[in-house]
């Protein structure tokens, strides 16, 4: 497959983006069977360059992926009912 197209795995799984020789490469979103997701770039099946993950509980990852190595991934603000929490938090 070539182009942008839907893969469903029957894990639960789904990619949602671009294809090239059958394999996820450029934009994309892949949800794991748990709900978190990856929405970023892919390189031949790979997570590769700037992305976002969200977790199970809604917390969102932002950074520079490298196939599953995130280095420098920020935790992204969230101000709920008028108070401001840690705006970011680097992990190394």
């Amino acid at each position: 497959m070539n182009g942008f197209g839907r893969l469903e795995h029957f894990s639960g799984a789904v990619y949602e983006g671009h294809f090239k020789d059958n394999m996820f490469h450029g934009l994309g979103t892949y949800t794991f069977p748990t709900g978190a997701k990856y929405t970023g770039n892919f390189n031949e099946n790979r997570v590769e360059g700037e992305g976002q993950y969200t977790d199970v509980q809604g917390l969102e990852w932002c950074g520079n992926f490298h196939f599953t190595a995130a280095p420098g991934l920020r935790l992204k603000l969230h101000i709920t009912s008028r108070k401001i929490r840690k705006t970011s938090q680097n992990m190394v």
